[in-house]
């Protein structure tokens, strides 16, 4: 009885405190035009989400995603059943507690300071953290809305490296959209598991969208996961899954650089479309890029 008193009391100040610094941060910060997602995602494609909308308009099909970063489109569309999948143990770590504890982690997340002092004190402590429990959460989104263009980016030693990106990368999301977000992953199975385990589990009555790293003959063009970065042999393990997983009944969407062509199903639907890459992490250094929307169905664009 004293711990559930506590708590209410806790949550009550929480929210009286919420009201007050998102005030202070609406004065305080750049204006962000957030998307629907909680989190900010090198290579995320918010910007396309009409697209890719219109690849998974059936909402009776389970949604799996092997590759879930950010989840725009999941948080977009907000399926009845889904399966997010992600290698970044962080990442499903914190989903959790968002789906969990929206408002306990957001009071935690706006009360840190956002600094350069701050920021690189919160990614040592963040770094000696394993990836479960909300301490760590909460670190991670921080983080996430603090580095530099929102990557994740390990090193050698599987250490997070990011630098501060300072306050050009735009205000904490308000209360709301972490509510929202949480709203939509009451309804997802959280793995923190290799793409391949996530592809295998697909099959009759599910809608695949897979989005992985980009490798190129070059260059990596995110590299997220450092010691375990995605590779060529990685590129065709998922097509070759995405297409078993058809055979199962999926029906599959996949995203991938026009300026990479892959060998895919000659039936798959081929859909281009520009997004773009804020390579320099700020607004002047902003590119345009083409990209495929590959779908074993043709897109279905709602009225």
């Amino acid at each position: 009885m004293v711990d559930d008193a506590f708590a209410t009391c806790y949550l009550w100040f929480a929210k009286a405190f919420l009201k007050v610094k998102v005030s202070m941060q609406a004065t305080e910060l750049p204006k962000t035009s957030h998307g629907p997602s909680f989190l900010r995602w090198a290579g995320s494609k918010r910007k396309a989400l009409k697209q890719l909308s219109a690849a998974y308009s059936a909402d009776n099909l389970l949604y799996v995603e092997p590759f879930a970063g950010s989840a725009a489109l999941f948080f977009e569309r907000s399926p009845k059943s889904a399966l997010l999948g992600d290698l970044n143990g962080h990442l499903i770590n914190t989903m959790r507690y968002v789906r969990d504890r929206p408002s306990e982690l957001y009071a935690m997340v706006i009360e840190l300071s956002r600094s350069p002092d701050e920021y690189y004190s919160k990614r040592e402590q963040f770094n000696t953290l394993k990836p479960h429990g909300l301490e760590a959460a909460v670190l991670f989104v921080y983080l996430n809305r603090n580095c530099f263009n929102g990557l994740w980016r390990t090193n050698s030693s599987g250490k997070f490296n990011v630098p501060y990106g300072g306050l050009e990368m735009g205000n904490t999301p308000p209360l709301e959209l972490f509510l929202k977000c949480s709203a939509a992953l009451q309804n997802a199975k959280l793995r923190h598991q290799d793409f391949r385990r996530t592809v295998a589990q697909a099959g009759d009555g599910c809608f695949v969208y897979a989005d992985p790293p980009y490798f190129t003959a070059h260059e990596r063009t995110f590299v997220e996961y450092g010691r375990r970065s995605f590779g060529k042999k990685d590129l065709q393990d998922l097509i070759d899954g995405l297409q078993a997983a058809e055979k199962r009944g999926a029906e599959i969407a996949l995203t991938y650089s026009d300026g990479m062509p892959i060998e895919v199903p000659s039936h798959w639907v081929q859909t281009r479309f520009e997004v773009t890459r804020n390579v320099g992490g700020f607004r002047g250094s902003r590119k345009k890029n083409n990209e495929v929307l590959y779908t074993s169905v043709p897109l279905r664009y709602e009225a």
